[in-house]
């Protein structure tokens, strides 16, 4: 893992898409016992980071969707060279309970899925939301499905799922993954194209304890524990 920094114990302001919600809440206190650093974390949708950022946000690490990273940068709140590919996250499906067979990859089984479901839960304005219409769009399910399609906001697919409300949600495989009282129904391959990518970015005025907890993140020795909670690698 990357060296220690030897200083005292800083409070880190990040900012998390709800899509790493529970991969963060996961790996913070990791770091947190390594460094002594302390964290005050806001949970939000991708497409809201650069507007929180503009409004004159107080932060150190940013992680959102690479196009937005690039909007923060091209607003001159951070620089390009902190820019990096954190991990990719399918977009999945899940039920509550246990698993009753082999979660649906192909394309003809995530179209069954759909079309076999009940009310489908999905975040509304988020990027999950958006690579669901493109995907049901895709397979060509749309028609069949859409009034059984449930826009909520962030955090509430899971929620719904959990209170019985829907039978499906869709969601990134990272908010999907660390939750034991469901399990996945289907996960899309690379292939389909509705994978959500998150990147990392840090303060144009970031200390050294912000460069190191961005280097930690970006170390392959958490490659093993992001894929465990459905984060992959991959590089621009």
């Amino acid at each position: 893992m990357s060296k220690t920094v030897r200083a005292l114990p800083e409070t880190l302001h990040l900012i998390v898409p709800i899509a790493l919600r529970e991969v963060m809440e996961h790996l913070l206190p990791h770091y947190q016992r390594q460094r002594g650093h302390a964290f005050q974390v806001v949970h939000m949708l991708n497409p809201e980071v650069p507007a929180y950022i503009d409004a004159g946000a107080v932060w150190d690490v940013a992680i959102t969707n690479p196009n937005y990273v690039a909007q923060i940068i091209a607003a001159g709140h951070a620089v390009a060279k902190t820019h990096k590919p954190l991990g990719r996250a399918p977009l999945a499906f899940a039920k509550f309970g246990k698993a009753e067979g082999e979660p649906a990859s192909a394309r003809r089984a995530i179209a069954d899925l759909l079309l076999g479901s009940g009310a489908i839960a999905i975040t509304d304005v988020g990027t999950s939301g958006d690579m669901f219409r493109n995907l049901a769009l895709e397979l060509d399910v749309w028609e069949a499905i859409h009034n059984r399609v449930v826009g909520l906001e962030g955090g509430g697919p899971m929620r719904a799922l959990l209170a019985g409300e829907v039978e499906l949600a869709a969601l990134p495989l990272t908010n999907i993954a660390p939750v034991p009282q469901v399990h996945i129904a289907g996960a899309c391959p690379l292939a389909l194209d509705v994978h959500i990518d998150l990147s990392i970015c840090q303060h144009i005025g970031a200390n050294d304890a912000a460069r190191d907890f961005a280097d930690w993140l970006l170390d392959p020795e958490l490659d093993g524990q992001l894929e465990a909670l459905g984060a992959y690698r991959f590089n621009f």
